[in-house]
């Protein structure tokens, strides 16, 4: 109280005894005020706090700074000994953890980065946390804690604990813990609220810590996508420019086997027919036989060259994407190969409005393969029938194939049918260099699609094919 005004309260009145029943009277009317006072200055100081936190989480600043600029303020406000921020250990079950920032005075020791393990808090209190309980113990000693938690705290000289939950969403992610170690401390109401005010705005820089980690890995992820994107570019380019090399030496490769191994064929099968015209008295059957085997040969060699580059030319020309109508160009072709041999009977059945988009001209040689296989193989039924028709598959994929009633295969020898001059019957049998279903097969898988087939010896068989990428097959 002013002494200046007690003075002058003095000389007004008549005794001491007077003067100091007035004093009393004016002390009760200006103690709850002084209180007042002082509670509302803490408050404008809380509400400070408060504002330098949110101004904090507005601003990209990093957790830890966060963390360690708000203990220092919450410490000096409370006037307290230690405010730390202790974070659980993911899939510890909240029995483990550690202080990873705090404000402490001097007198005391620190506890940043002291391993704590609590065997009994997972079980028995993390749930009450996690649904926002506060600890509230003005003496750790007389507050009935168990023996393992008072040793924890002892162990930092705590006396006085206020720990309220910071979560990270609705998980717990770590406690606000609020240590007065000089002595035993009544904590106050206003005080626990401003605590649990700080811990609900550190949860929300927790959630953007949270949010801004997954950015980051979500960024580090495109990057390093990204990364292996040019990667596999470059490796591509390199790859185009290496096919681009292995394709010039394919041209040259044809070359050579188109001029210079076809003219020594030439002349081997010329020399040898010139032989067997001219000389033909000089030699005797062997002779003649041997000359003719020759000639079969080297003849048999031409050809063997002439599919090998059509099967070349397959893999090397430019594709060129066209509407096509398959019924059209299958009846063609089962037309011509009736004509070529009037006497066989075979029944057709082209399905109709069979129409795709491809090359054409490389659409027209799978045809020709299968239903010139198929028409081969048919050659010893007395009714053969050959069939092109569509499947249409729950993906919307049409499958497309020719279906005969011939020899057909044994399924155990099915993986030999597309390979290069892999033959499942004998020359004498049927005539052919197997080199017809391997440029099939070329064809489709240039398409995007995929060639198959399935059969049972003397039951005929039937090759499948689409156009069209599928799905991967489990």
């Amino acid at each position: 109280m002013n002494q200046a005004l007690l003075a002058h309260i003095r000389t007004l009145c008549q005794d001491d005894a007077t003067f100091e029943q007035i004093q009393q009277m004016l002390l009760a009317e200006i103690h709850p005020l002084e209180q007042e006072i002082r509670h509302a200055h803490f408050q404008v100081e809380q509400q400070k706090a408060l504002f330098r936190v949110v101004t904090r989480l507005r601003e990209p600043i990093e957790l830890e700074s966060i963390f360690q600029a708000t203990a220092a303020e919450v410490r000096q406000l409370l006037g307290a000994d230690r405010v730390g921020m202790f974070r659980f250990y993911p899939d510890s079950g909240w029995d483990d953890g550690e202080f990873v920032s705090e404000d402490v005075d001097p007198a005391f020791p620190a506890a940043i980065a002291h391993k704590i393990h609590d065997h009994c808090f997972g079980d028995q209190f993390a749930v009450h946390y996690q649904e926002g309980r506060v600890q509230n113990v003005a003496d750790i000693f007389n507050a009935g804690l168990s023996d393992c938690h008072i040793q924890i705290l002892a162990q930092f000289q705590v006396r006085a604990n206020l720990v309220v939950p910071l979560l990270q969403g609705r998980h717990l992610w770590g406690l606000l813990c609020i240590h007065q170690c000089s002595a035993p401390r009544q904590w106050q109401p206003t005080e626990i609220e401003f605590v649990q005010q700080i811990a609900n705005h550190l949860a929300v820089a927790l959630h953007h810590a949270e949010l801004l980690a997954e950015l980051q890995a979500e960024v580090i992820e495109r990057q390093q996508a990204e990364q292996r994107a040019q990667e596999l570019n470059h490796g591509l380019r390199q790859a185009i420019v290496e096919l681009k090399a292995v394709n010039k030496e394919l041209e040259a490769f044809s070359y050579s086997v188109s001029h210079d191994l076809r003219a020594p064929l030439r002349s081997i099968d010329g020399f040898s027919q010139a032989l067997l015209e001219d000389c033909l008295e000089q030699l005797d059957t062997a002779g003649q036989d041997y000359l003719r085997r020759i000639r079969s040969a080297s003849q048999r060699m031409g050809q063997l060259i002439d599919d090998l580059l059509t099967l070349a030319r397959v893999t090397r020309s430019d594709m060129r994407e066209e509407p096509v109508d398959l019924s059209l160009l299958a009846s063609r072709l089962c037309t011509q190969l009736q004509q070529s041999q009037v006497d066989r009977l075979v029944d057709f059945v082209i399905h109709p409005g069979l129409t795709t988009r491809g090359d054409g001209r490389l659409l027209q040689v799978v045809l020709e393969n299968l239903l010139n296989n198929a028409w081969k193989f048919t050659a010893r039924q007395a009714h053969a029938h050959i069939e092109f028709g569509v499947i249409e598959q729950e993906d919307g994929i049409p499958l497309y194939f020719v279906r005969d009633n011939g020899v057909g295969f044994e399924m155990a020898f099915v993986d030999k049918l597309f390979k290069p001059f892999q033959r499942l019957h004998g020359m004498q049998e049927f005539p052919g260099n197997g080199i017809g279903l391997a440029t099939v097969q070329r064809i489709i898988h240039r398409h995007g699609g995929r060639v198959w087939a399935e059969g049972t010896l003397n039951e005929g068989a039937t090759f499948y094919f689409t156009l069209a990428a599928e799905e991967v097959r489990a």
